[in-house]
C-alpha cells in the first residue's frame, strides 16, 4: 500500500494542496469534470483524513493511493489548513509540475 520515502521519489515532494473549486470545472451542459491541465494525485476526505484516495468520475469506490504519514510536512500542514481551518470537506493533492505526455 505505501512505499518508503526516498529522495528519488519526487512525486511526493512536488505536491500542492488545493480546494475542490480549483480542480473541478463545469461544461456547457452543466456537468462537472476534472480540469485537464492539472495532474491530480489524489484527495483527502475530512472523515478519513489518514489516507489519500484516488479521484474517480464515476462516484464509485475510491482506492487508497498513499498514507498521509508518508507526505512531507508542508503538504500535511496544507491539508490541515484546508480541512480544519477553512472548514472544507475535501482537499485535493495536485502535482505542481505537470509533464507533457506526448
Amino acid at each position: 500500500m505505501s512505499r518508503p520515502f526516498r529522495e528519488k521519489n519526487k512525486d511526493l515532494v512536488n505536491l500542492e494542496v488545493v480546494t475542490a473549486d480549483k480542480v473541478w470545472t463545469t461544461t456547457k451542459t452543466g456537468k462537472r469534470v476534472l480540469r485537464r491541465d492539472l495532474d491530480v494525485y489524489g484527495r483527502v476526505d475530512k472523515g478519513s483524513s489518514a489516507f489519500v484516495t484516488s479521484t474517480n468520475l464515476s462516484g464509485g469506490n475510491h482506492r487508497v493511493v498513499e498514507d498521509t504519514c508518508r507526505l512531507p510536512k508542508k503538504v500535511k500542514n496544507g491539508i490541515v489548513k484546508i480541512l480544519k481551518n477553512d472548514n472544507r470537506h475535501v482537499a485535493y493533492l495536485v502535482k505542481k509540475n505537470k509533464e507533457n505526455k506526448n
